[in-house]
């Protein structure tokens, strides 16, 4: 475990040092042939190096938030928002610091440096690089995430059969049997025809052991059967009211609407 933690931040400083020496030759040559005063390869490294590392420590900041804050089909119009001032503020953040990262190199070297100055032209430069950089990691992220998820629910079978308690007795219940299923704080309610069946678990663990192809969410609290729908009517507000077979009717939130009418990846 210890040696895993090690070569993943290894590769994590390689990967920033890398990003941060090619945009070093790109400020070399720039300056060799634009600028009034060449800069050497010491200048140039020291110029960017500084920067891409801030990134790679504010990446891990970005990380956390893409992960807390997923923008997904059923938390876009929220979470966009949040990251929208975070992109904002991590950019301007990277950017002060760099700054004065390169005010604190000058001065221990004995040379002159225009803090403020250089805040404001490196502000007209790269903020929008900046915002552009964030967002970058967040859509990596995202991608990965969606993968690795992708790659679990393809090596993890779907249960066929839960077992639940009821009076002292335990038995099985068959998934194409279940209706469908609510959450009730630390238990879910599995709706069986006109039987009701309660399974210690929360309702986002049961949902990664059903059938995604037979079984999505329709609200917070809620999963449903899709071969036990009938009927769909709209409601207000955008939300909707699910006819099951059995008659039960139960609500379709307009956030999850698009999952229940998702086609089939089979």
């Amino acid at each position: 475990m210890a040696d895993t933690h090690v070569v993943r931040s290894l590769k994590w400083f390689g990967f920033w040092s890398a990003l941060g020496g090619i945009a070093s030759v790109q400020l070399y040559f720039a300056h060799q042939r634009l600028g009034p005063d060449p800069w050497g390869w010491g200048q140039a490294l020291e110029a960017s190096l500084p920067a891409w590392y801030l990134w790679g420590l504010l990446s891990l900041v970005v990380v956390w938030l893409a992960r807390r804050f997923q923008v997904d089909r059923a938390n876009f119009g929220r979470h966009f928002f949040i990251h929208l001032g975070g992109s904002l503020d991590i950019a301007l953040l990277q950017l002060v610091a760099a700054v004065g990262i390169q005010d604190l190199l000058h001065a221990a070297a004995g040379r002159p440096y225009p803090f403020a100055q250089k805040l404001v032209d490196d502000f007209t430069l790269y903020f929008h690089w900046n915002v552009l950089i964030y967002w970058a990691i967040v859509a990596v992220v995202h991608a990965y995430d969606y993968h690795h998820a992708l790659e679990q629910r393809r090596v993890t079978r779907p249960a066929d059969r839960l077992l639940v308690e009821d009076d002292g007795r335990s038995f099985f219940v068959r998934t194409a049997d279940v209706d469908w299923i609510e959450a009730a704080k630390n238990y879910v309610r599995l709706h069986v025809g006109d039987r009701t069946h309660l399974l210690r678990s929360t309702l986002s663990a049961l949902e990664q052991r059903l059938d995604p192809e037979r079984f999505r969410r329709i609200n917070r609290s809620a999963v449903v059967n899709l071969d036990r729908v009938r009927e769909l009517q709209p409601w207000f507000h955008g939300d909707a009211i699910i006819i099951l077979q059995t008659g039960a009717r139960v609500t379709l939130s307009r956030r999850y609407r698009d999952n229940l009418l998702a086609p089939s990846t089979s």
